[in-house]
């Protein structure tokens, strides 16, 4: 009977040893992401030179994108030291605090992200906000082309293919046969260019006699970029903005002023969106950075060219000259682009400035 409980006692003994050295040759052979990211990260710092803040800020960005939130508020905390006005570092460490679940409201350094829907102004150099799912929506929608085919998915959520057509041929008394039209629309992206541009139209007409309240264009849901803004991300044109106006010692670095872009490593759809509504919205002396009615007069064009049209075109801090003449390939490529666009200016109801209210349908 000893003997029976002495070996089963081995026999327990020994599974837990084979479990204990199972798992440690797991972690041993196996190292976490998190370890690695610590690893990396160790070896970038002391790279750095201590009194670098663009190159410390360079290794928060990294760890922003490793979504190593933990490392991201040290390093944060450790440029903030350097330069504690730094407004870039203090809304990554916010970012760090609140993917970690501790930020500290009542931390008087701490700045709250500038997509929060807070109304109060944007300070000169403070980073701007990225756009939301919803507001990328919203400009999608508006910038989708009426005129020429588009190949992008689209979703049609909470029925709004037949309470829009049941909206529509009541307005305009129309019959099976019409709605057997619709229904073989091909693809998808058609149907909603149908939609979007006949909303489009009833917005433009409403009055006491033909009032009009959208309530389908928040359920058509694009879920990839239209041709315009496919044609923005492109190298050819977000690229030369990316290189010459939003590097560190312009528009990209803390001397920005009133006009912010972004400039990430990897640059997600909420940034390039971003960057697109600051171009759209800036405004100077009544003349456009992004000028629909006639691209050649764009700021952003204007500015990239040697001073040779007189002082009221330059730009109003030294640059370096990005287009040497309008045959230049950059220039062409960002003018084709302009020239792309529908010339009426879409009414987004948004700014970056001031975000979309939550919930809220968009004028297409």
């Amino acid at each position: 009977m000893n003997d029976h409980r002495i070996n089963r006692h081995f026999k327990t003994h020994a599974k837990l040893i084979g479990a204990l050295a199972a798992a440690l040759f797991v972690l041993a052979v196996i190292p976490s992401a998190m370890a690695n990211d610590e690893l990396a990260y160790r070896r970038q710092f002391q790279a750095l030179d201590p009194s670098d803040v663009e190159g410390h800020l360079n290794l928060a960005k990294w760890c922003r994108e490793q979504e190593a939130w933990d490392l991201l508020e040290k390093q944060c905390d450790y440029i903030l030291r350097l330069e504690p006005d730094h407004a870039m570092a203090k809304v990554y460490r916010e970012l760090a605090r609140s993917k970690q679940g501790n930020a500290d409201a009542d931390d008087a350094n701490a700045t709250a992200p500038q997509n929060t829907g807070s109304s109060s102004p944007r300070k000169n150099g403070e980073p701007i906000r990225e756009l939301t799912d919803e507001e990328i929506q919203i400009l999608r929608r508006n910038e989708l082309s009426l005129n020429r085919p588009e190949r992008v998915p689209v979703d049609f959520r909470n029925n709004v293919l037949d309470r829009f057509w049941d909206y529509l041929a009541t307005r305009e008394n129309l019959g099976p046969k019409d709605r057997a039209i619709f229904n073989r629309m091909r693809p998808a992206a058609r149907k909603a260019q149908f939609m979007l541009g006949k909303i489009n139209q009833y917005q433009r007409m409403i009055s006491e006699d033909a009032p009009f309240e959208d309530e389908f264009s928040s359920d058509i849901v694009i879920k990839d970029d239209p041709a315009m803004f496919r044609d923005f991300k492109n190298p050819r044109v977000s690229g030369v903005i990316l290189s010459s106006c939003a590097t560190a010692r312009c528009h990209g670095g803390r001397d920005a002023g009133d006009f912010v872009l972004f400039n990430e490593h990897v640059m997600n759809d909420r940034l390039h969106y971003a960057n697109y509504l600051v171009l759209n919205d800036y405004e100077k002396g009544g003349a456009r950075l992004i000028n629909r009615d006639t691209p050649q007069e764009s700021l952003v064009l204007i500015f990239g060219q040697p001073n040779m049209t007189g002082p009221g075109t330059a730009h109003p801090t030294p640059v370096d000259v990005v287009f040497p003449n309008p045959a230049n390939i950059k220039y062409r490529n960002l003018l084709g682009w302009i020239s792309s666009l529908d010339v009426t200016q879409p009414e987004y109801g948004f700014s970056i400035e001031e975000p979309a209210e939550t919930g809220k349908s968009s004028t297409p």
